[in-house]
């Protein structure tokens, strides 16, 4: 089934719909650490250049992505800390379904609660609306990105290692095991965001009964997306336009924030073109948001350029929601190219997508969102 309106089935998650449950304010947050030992099979890459002179660092990505494709596998051994916020709903009988939050790429787990600049109004809060309906929530920053732990970019940023991080802490969540002020949920529900839907997406795959709903926004991306494109223009009979040439600007992080990114490695990249943080937001959005956007922005670990992974997702037998901004740059993602994407998860229990009306990459952002919040899911 296919649904336009805004967030409907976003929380009308296993058949209980926010509609049911009433708004008696945000529970108590706290920071929380999780470290643990992790294994996993990377690609061997070799040290970078000095990426330090202009344009060097995107020059160094197209190489870089090439060998991912081609490089012998090792086992990579390490211990690794992620860093989050956990949020408690009020309602004791709801306390036992849990969102984890997965950021997007540049990202830190504060795009879930209004941006790590903290200005926007709890109105563009997922966090506050959520636990706010009986969801408890565990927003994380992705390894090698905000407060988690920064090991080696290259080496240790890969998405198979990602997944592997992913898996251990859904483990010590489903086993209580991950901190004393989390309860064992009895539902457990991934949302992720941009590369942190690919990195959802990947874990289903792997690790299919890790959680119970998987929640996918700003989704299709990476390959998937391209493979979309193609699929769109040739049903227009048109050909894919070239992409664009990078508009970041990429530099060594510790180059362009000295005093937020002192000590990190070359291999944590950051944009330096604030303009290129607009093509995030369309719609109906506070126009100071990008600037304050590009200020706050994180790093990104090259490790990234591994954000592939599997094209197919057959193991995982849960229900999935796709959400995508109509106005984001994947806007050509319509029935048809969804429908491929929902043949990818061909054991999913259900299959649902929400194309977000005048929204863009980043769908917190929009002035609306409460109020769209409340509409459908009360209708």
């Amino acid at each position: 089934m296919f649904a336009q309106p805004l967030f409907y089935l976003l929380f009308c998650i296993i058949g209980c719909c926010f509609a049911a449950v009433p708004e008696v304010g945000q529970g108590p947050c706290q920071n929380v650490y999780f470290t643990f030992n992790v294994t996993s099979t990377v690609r061997d890459i070799p040290l970078a250049p000095d990426l330090s002179p202009p344009g060097a660092v995107e020059a160094y990505q197209k190489i870089l992505l090439q060998r991912y494709a081609t490089a012998p596998n090792i086992t990579r051994k390490n211990s690794y800390t992620v860093a989050g916020v956990y949020c408690s709903s009020k309602l004791r009988e709801s306390a036992a379904q849990l969102q984890v939050l997965a950021h997007g790429s540049s990202y830190t787990k504060e795009y879930w609660d209004r941006g790590a600049w903290g200005n926007l109004p709890l109105a563009n809060s997922w966090v506050d609306y959520a636990t706010k309906q009986g969801y408890s929530t565990l927003a994380i920053d992705r390894l090698c990105n905000g407060a988690s732990s920064h090991p080696d970019p290259q080496l240790d940023c890969q998405l198979t290692t990602s997944t592997e991080v992913l898996h251990t802490l859904m483990s010590l969540l489903r086993n209580g095991k991950a901190s004393p002020v989390i309860p064992v949920p009895g539902t457990l529900i991934y949302v992720g965001h941009s590369a942190g839907s690919i990195a959802g997406a990947n874990l289903v795959q792997a690790y299919p009964r890790d959680i119970d709903t998987l929640i996918l926004t700003r989704y299709p991306s990476g390959p998937i997306a391209g493979i979309g494109a193609a699929a769109y223009y040739a049903g227009i009979n048109q050909t894919v336009p070239n992409p664009a040439p990078s508009t970041q600007g990429y530099r060594p992080a510790y180059l362009t924030d000295p005093s937020r990114f002192s000590g990190f490695d070359q291999g944590y990249i950051a944009g330096t073109k604030a303009t290129a943080r607009r093509l995030l937001y369309a719609g109906n959005f506070d126009p100071t948001l990008p600037g304050l956007d590009f200020i706050s922005r994180g790093s990104s670990p090259l490790g990234e350029a591994s954000y592939t992974g599997v094209l197919s997702f057959s193991a995982y037998r849960g229900p999935v929601i796709v959400l995508t901004g109509d106005l984001d740059g994947a806007a050509w993602v319509d029935r048809d190219v969804m429908n491929r994407t929902r043949a990818r998860f061909p054991s999913a229990s259900n299959f649902d997508w929400i194309r977000v009306p005048d929204t863009g990459h980043d769908v917190n952002s929009i002035k609306q969102l409460r109020e769209r919040f409340v509409m459908f899911t009360r209708s």
